[in-house]
């Protein structure tokens, strides 16, 4: 299904049955929500894709070499179904008994002989060695983009793509891909760009959240703001914004990046933000959070980072670990260049884009997981 980590798990996949060292076999994880239903929260993987996850084996009473355990909450599983354990940590403020089955579980369950812990970045390594793991034990290895779907679409390609969706040539588009979470600063990105209306420049937002995915959508955020910031309800900054709240198969989202002119994710923490690899890889100009998990893979000449601060109680008493407050005037300031058009040049954007497609693929990075093993 959609979800982000299966998402991964999914892409990992394909492109582990290409490695002729290892035979896969695979067991699927309980669903985390009672009405998480896959035929309605489609991956959008091709069909010959799908066959591809769908028809691998089932262990059975096997005993694997290695075992990958990507799921959440995090579960050791039967100790004696493999001789040795990969665990998928990931995490945005830090790490609680709830991020584990059972919530008692200590670190040392999972690192146990030769078993090791992967996760993608090294803003979630630190906050997964605060909890209380050896560092010697966790292994950063970031995740992917697909390549074959996410690329840079032709003049003319965009061109209609706008225009089906009745963007103007003149207008600047931005957009965001996520949950309407305190996290992922969606209300900061709100905010900012109804301050650009207001100023009427010509600037249009879509927003694609996981409303079937959580049952939370943007219209919260909205709620939320009311009192804070009632120009938002107004038709001016209302009628510039479009939100999805459907599944989109890949190739849609990769129409919906390569489309705008500028990915914007002003979050205050996050394990890694897989969309904003996706949107670079689809040559669009990103807008991300200084200090935090995309600093490992967003390079200068695709990006915009903008200033942050650690945060702390006083900025937010409800969230306990670390984060990161975005300074909401930098993230207008760096809106207003993607509007006046001061971005890096072109032939710099397309060497740096090419370097990402390199280093980030997923075939590339999951040779580096199964070289773990």
């Amino acid at each position: 299904m959609n979800h982000s980590i299966a998402m991964v798990n999914q892409n990992q996949i394909l492109e582990m049955v290409k490695d002729p060292r290892f035979e896969l076999f695979h067991k699927d994880a309980p669903f985390f929500l009672p009405h998480w239903d896959k035929s309605k929260l489609d991956s959008g993987f091709a069909p010959e894709e799908r066959a591809i996850i769908d028809g691998l084996p089932d262990p059975g009473d096997r005993v694997m070499d290695v075992r990958l355990r990507i799921a959440s909450p995090v579960r050791l599983g039967d100790p004696a179904a493999a001789r040795r354990n990969a665990s998928f940590v990931v995490t945005e403020f830090g790490l609680s008994g709830k991020s584990f089955d059972p919530p008692e579980m200590a670190p040392s369950a999972l690192t146990r002989g030769d078993d090791i812990v992967i996760t993608p970045t090294l803003w979630s390594k630190a906050r997964v060695v605060d909890y209380g793991f050896d560092p010697d034990k966790v292994h950063v290895v970031p995740h992917g983009y697909k390549t074959d779907v996410f690329f840079p679409m032709t003049a003319a390609e965009r061109e209609r793509a706008r225009a089906a969706i009745g963007m103007q040539p003149h207008e600047t588009v931005f957009c965001n891909v996520g949950v309407a979470t305190w996290n992922k600063g969606i209300d900061l990105l709100l905010l900012a760009f109804a301050e650009l209306r207001l100023r009427g420049l010509p600037v249009r937002l879509i927003l694609k959240d996981h409303q079937g995915l959580y049952g939370i959508g943007v219209e919260r955020v909205f709620a939320e703001l009311a009192s804070r910031a009632p120009n938002l309800a107004s038709p001016l900054v209302r009628d510039g914004i479009s939100v999805l709240s459907t599944s989109l198969n890949l190739p849609q989202i990769r129409s919906l990046y390569a489309l705008s002119d500028a990915y914007v994710s002003p979050y205050r923490a996050e394990g890694f933000n897989l969309p904003v690899l996706e949107a670079m890889g689809c040559g669009t100009h990103v807008i991300v959070t200084d200090g935090g998990a995309t600093d490992d893979f967003v390079p200068p000449a695709l990006s915009r980072r903008i200033a942050s601060k650690p945060g702390t109680p006083a900025d937010q008493p409800q969230v306990s670990g670390p984060y990161r407050v975005p300074e909401l005037d930098d993230l207008l300031a760096a809106m207003l260049e993607v509007v006046e058009r001061r971005l890096p040049a072109q032939d710099v954007r397309t060497l740096a884009r090419e370097t990402l497609a390199r280093g980030y693929s997923w075939g590339q990075v999951t040779r580096q997981l199964l070289d773990l093993f």
